[in-house]
């Protein structure tokens, strides 16, 4: 799909789609109403009430403006009963699945000086800090990161292409092995291509056969990620390759006696998969923010980048745990 050159235009005339959608919606209920009431209202009547439901609606969204809510903050009270996603200055809707919510709230999180999120819930007895690293962390000390109350590091160990062909990464192999060293739990993800069954048992296939010299030398977690393909519109039959390719290489790794983890962004998780049929594997959310909008339950959430962690150079990402 082309995306909106102008995303402010885009957004503007969004609102205005909005807005002029609900008039009709409460002009039309109104109508009814007045049709039940066995014609006692005038046309006169009639107008009066689009108007001032219209009037009404509108000082309502303008309070949110003036009060400093932003606009997808006001796009997603309107629609309670789907998640909106931001999608690059466009805006992606998707209807409310039929899956365990998370329950979390705002008031659960607080941020200190560093931009690090802390628990003040009291909905799990454990929760943990840590980061996940990858390709673009150019150096990293783990005892520094360990010394600042971080406890785990979850590892990108490569990517599989088109072919299924395993392609990993070069710096895994140093990085598990230094944040090991270091005392922090360790584990991995890695970046699935699979969108059928019989591709993601052989990509989890070959997972299992990479990871071999590593048995028992981590924690075990691996973690599945599926990234939204750019070029494909989320179809009822992509929603169901995708998830049972997730399904057959969750099976394999639990097979080999690894713990595995469904790893994506709310885009994914709402547009490509089936989360119903997910709901036995523990789901790693990647959504930034300080506080999740995302409304289904998951155990690990990537929530924002590191910018002032001692000991880090480069790129790493910021991450709970809830157990």
């Amino acid at each position: 799909m082309k995306r909106d050159k102008n995303p402010k235009l885009h957004t503007l005339y969004l609102i205005n789609i909005i807005i002029m959608c609900l008039i009709t919606l409460l002009s039309l209920g109104g109508i009814l109403y007045l049709t039940l009431m066995g014609g006692k209202y005038t046309d006169r009547d009639m107008e009066r009430a689009r108007r001032q439901g219209r009037e009404d609606l509108l000082l309502e969204m303008e309070a949110s403006f003036q009060g400093g809510t932003d606009t997808l903050k006001v796009i997603r009270e309107l629609y309670p009963d789907k998640v909106i996603i931001d999608d690059y200055g466009s805006y992606s809707f998707y209807p409310m699945q039929d899956a365990a919510r998370n329950g979390f709230s705002p008031q659960d999180f607080s941020k200190d000086e560093r931009g690090i999120l802390s628990y003040q819930g009291d909905a799990y007895s454990s929760v943990r800090a840590g980061i996940d690293v990858n390709q673009s962390t150019i150096s990293i000390d783990y005892e520094k990161v360990r010394d600042q109350g971080l406890e785990f590091v979850c590892i990108y160990g490569g990517r599989f292409n088109s072919r299924q062909e395993f392609l990993p990464d070069e710096t895994f192999s140093d990085h598990m092995l230094r944040a090991s060293e270091a005392g922090l739990d360790t584990s991995l993800y890695v970046t699935l291509n699979a969108r059928n069954e019989e591709a993601g048992r052989d990509e989890a296939e070959s997972l299992v056969e990479y990871l071999k010299p590593w048995s028992g030398r981590f924690g075990g977690e691996v973690a599945l990620q599926v990234i939204y393909p750019k070029k494909e519109p989320a179809s009822d039959m992509a929603r169901m390759g995708y998830t049972d390719a997730l399904l057959s290489a969750c099976s394999v790794l639990s097979e080999a006696g690894y713990s595995p983890i469904v790893c994506a962004d709310s885009k994914t998780f709402c547009g490509l998969l089936d989360l119903a049929r997910l709901e036995d594997y523990p789901r790693w959310l990647q959504e930034y923010g300080d506080s999740p909008y995302f409304p289904y339950r998951f155990s690990m959430w990537r929530y924002g980048a590191a910018i002032m962690l001692d000991g880090v150079e480069g790129s790493v990402f910021l991450d709970l745990k809830f157990e």
